[in-house]
């Protein structure tokens, strides 16, 4: 927790979450193969699959 606190993991956290927005997420868990977007648990076949092809 110590660590979340340090000035570099908080621009590190703001970095991400804006690159993240900026990428259409709007939830987690949210995976990209590529450019398509799998967002739930429950796409996880989806992605798989995705990655196989």
């Amino acid at each position: 927790m110590s660590l979340a606190q340090e000035p570099a993991i908080k621009a590190a956290l703001v970095s991400a979450t804006e690159a993240a927005v900026a990428r259409g997420v709007f939830g987690a868990p949210t995976f990209f193969v590529d450019d398509d977007m799998y967002f739930g648990q429950d796409r996880l076949d989806f992605v798989e699959e995705a990655l196989r092809s």
